[in-house]
């Protein structure tokens, strides 16, 4: 069995529940007995608590990392249903808040220590581009299927879009049984700031598309909101094909002229969403920026990973950690400027993508 077969389940079943519970946000509410914005709270500490624990994590060891990243996982999990189940039924508002915040904050650092694990496996593989390759596309396949499933699965139960993540721990820890810890490094320095040039551009990109897909197809559909959160699902199941199968075909295989035509590819989405008027254009429109992104990004994780020079420095964890900040950062600065223009938020992608074609990151091979 292939060391990166235990990271299947468990990273596709997050990602499978992440997805869900993007499109949850108002069942979790009526059924916690909080405001919207309250969830929406206890989902940005998670992901704060990840971001700054991520560069520290590796000193646990990968066997603990591993073992607590998937114990903490469904922990976590048995947590949130027993939460989504009681937690509506008088209990105090700011309790209910406290143990969401609690239980996603246990989450997002025990999902991002798997992650960290999974990365350092794949960059230890023969072909470092394809071991990567695989890893960041595991998450994807999660993605697509919970795009398609939430709405059918909803209509079961509450909680049913949340069993993937549980049963994806419990058959990674299975697996896990016998499997060799990967080799994590004991360090917390950093590399220097440009090594993270890519991760700052692709997922800053990918912020602002990801909040500013919705509003604009609102506007040139001239959909009502409902459809177009519907439509705006449709296109984050395609942004996920392309993002699995650049990552799967492509990836192993790219030159730099082909890492050049992806920031192409990038500005030319970016430029063409405003003037779509059709939800089959913004599906391809997705299609490409998913996959363009996330070509990118993994081809400069692969470079960075393998340096020699960097080979006392903590890569993963920083990297991990600034992906978070950036995306965070792509979808405020993709808010601001949709006071402007429902299409503003594609200038920053637009502008990434310039400046990732003009210098896109190395295709060593590795």
């Amino acid at each position: 069995m292939s060391p990166l077969s235990i990271f299947w389940p468990v990273l596709a079943g997050h990602a499978f529940q992440q997805t869900a519970l993007i499109g949850m946000v108002p069942v979790l509410a009526l059924a916690l007995g909080l405001h919207e914005s309250e969830i929406g709270l206890a989902v940005a500490i998670g992901l704060v608590t990840a971001g700054a624990a991520l560069p520290f994590v590796s000193l646990l060891g990968g066997r603990i990392v591993v073992l607590g990243g998937l114990g903490g996982l469904l922990l976590a999990n048995f947590g949130l249903f027993y939460l989504i189940g009681h937690g509506g039924h008088g209990w105090n508002a700011l309790l209910v808040l406290g143990l969401l915040a609690l239980i996603r904050s246990v989450q997002g650092v025990s999902a991002a220590g798997l992650m960290l694990a999974a990365q350092t496996q794949g960059a230890a593989q023969k072909d470092s581009r394809k071991g990567l390759g695989i890893v960041q596309s595991m998450g994807s396949v999660g993605r697509i299927f919970s795009a398609a499933l939430i709405g059918p699965l909803l209509l079961i139960s509450p909680l049913a879009p949340l069993l993937p993540a549980a049963f994806g721990a419990l058959a990674s820890l299975l697996l896990s049984r016998g499997q060799a810890a990967p080799r994590l490094r004991a360090c917390i320095r950093p590399p220097r700031l440009t090594a993270f040039r890519v991760t700052l551009l692709t997922q800053g990109a990918v912020g602002a598309a990801q909040i500013g897909l919705a509003p604009l197809i609102l506007d040139r559909l001239d959909a009502d909101p409902v459809r177009a959160a519907g439509y705006a699902g449709l296109c984050l199941a395609a942004a996920n094909l392309g993002l699995f199968l650049s990552l799967r075909l492509l990836v192993p295989r790219v030159g730099g002229m082909g890492a050049r035509g992806a920031g192409l590819l990038l500005v030319l989405a970016a430029l063409s969403a405003p003037l779509a008027d059709q939800l089959s254009v913004f599906i391809l429109l997705s299609f490409i920026i998913g996959g363009s992104t996330g070509l990118l990004f993994t081809l400069n994780l692969s470079e960075i990973m393998t340096r020699e020079d960097y080979a006392q420095h903590q890569v993963t964890g920083w990297n991990g950690a600034i992906q978070i900040a950036a995306l965070a950062g792509g979808v405020a600065l993709g808010s601001a400027l949709m006071a402007l223009s429902p299409a503003a938020p594609f200038a920053i992608v637009a502008l990434s993508g310039a400046a990732l074609a003009l210098a896109p990151p190395s295709t060593q091979r590795t």
